[in-house]
This record gives C-alpha cells, structure tokens and sequence, in this order.
C-alpha cells in the first residue's frame, strides 16, 4: 500500500480491537486477529487457544497486573519492539513495531484509570465477603444468644419447679 494511501493506525481493525479491549476492560470482545498478533509479536504465550487466553487475563487483577504491563513502558513485562518487526503486518502498510507502538499509546492513556477499576473491584469483592462472614458470625451469634436464652428459661423454670415442690410438701 502506498504510503499516501495509509489510513491511520488507529483506523487498523487490530487496533480498534485492542482499543475497544482497553476502554471497556473486556477481553471477550478479542477477535482471533488480535489475539494472533498478542501471543506473536508482544510477547504474550498463546495460552492453548484464544478462549484460555481470554479467561487468563479476564480477572481485573490479572488484566492490570499482567495483561496491561505488557503494554506499560513503566514495567517489566513491557515488550518493546524487535528489529524483527520492522516489517510490514499484512497490507496494512505499517509495520508490527508501528502497531505495538498505538498500542504502547492506548494504554499509557488508561493505565491509570485500569488500575483503579482494578483496585475497585477487588474491594468490593473483599467488602461482600466482608458482608458474607459477617452475616455468618450474626446469625451463630444470634443462635447462640438464643440458646443461652432457651438454657437459662428451663434452669428457672427447673428451679421453680424445685421450689414449688418442696413448698408444697408435706414431709
């Protein structure tokens, strides 16, 4: 494609992809190109197919923590370009290099807000198993105070029995 022809990196069906990706923190929404260029050319492992790739990542956690480093040229798991990919992907006219390039943009955009929402849900998902034990240790609380209540009703009621009988008595 002649370089007066190119439409933007960001017009790329892979980027789209991998933006949409990012902006809704969706990785179902992966096609099999994306994919194909992840495990290929930005040092992801394949994860036997497109389906454990996306459950692998698919946790908050793991997408910012893992998924989304990949991308961070702030963090280790950061995979540069190789001389290798200064060829062009398919017709696009732009090389692999140029693409994980929009890529490496698209995330320095959202990682910040990804590792928010990140931190979100895993205190939310600590608050509602927070709820859960609490709830928990309420209702044996409360099952316990009730048979302390029950023990303490037949204790008086045995001794009002005693009582009684031997009031009542004649010997």
């Amino acid at each position: 494609m002649p370089a007066t022809d190119k439409i933007a990196t960001g017009n790329l069906a892979v980027v789209k992809n991998f933006r949409r990706i990012i902006e809704t923190r969706d990785l179902s929404l992966m096609h099999k190109e994306l994919y194909d260029f992840l495990i290929q050319y930005c040092g992801f492992i394949a994860h036997y197919n497109i389906h454990g790739f996306r459950d692998t990542y698919a946790d908050p956690k793991e997408f910012a923590d893992i998924f989304i480093r990949h991308f961070d040229r702030d963090h280790c798991y950061f995979n540069s370009g190789y001389a290798c990919h200064n060829v062009p992907y398919k017709d696009t006219g732009y090389t692999k290099n140029e693409i994980k390039e929009k890529f490496f943009q698209i995330v320095d955009l959202h990682k910040d807000a990804i590792a928010e929402w990140a931190h979100d849900v895993a205190k939310t998902r600590r608050y509602a198993a927070l709820q859960v034990l609490k709830k928990e240790f309420d209702q044996e609380e409360n099952l316990s105070k009730s048979c302390r209540e029950n023990v303490d009703v037949k204790i008086k009621k045995n001794k009002e029995d005693t009582d009684l009988g031997k009031q009542g008595s004649l010997f």
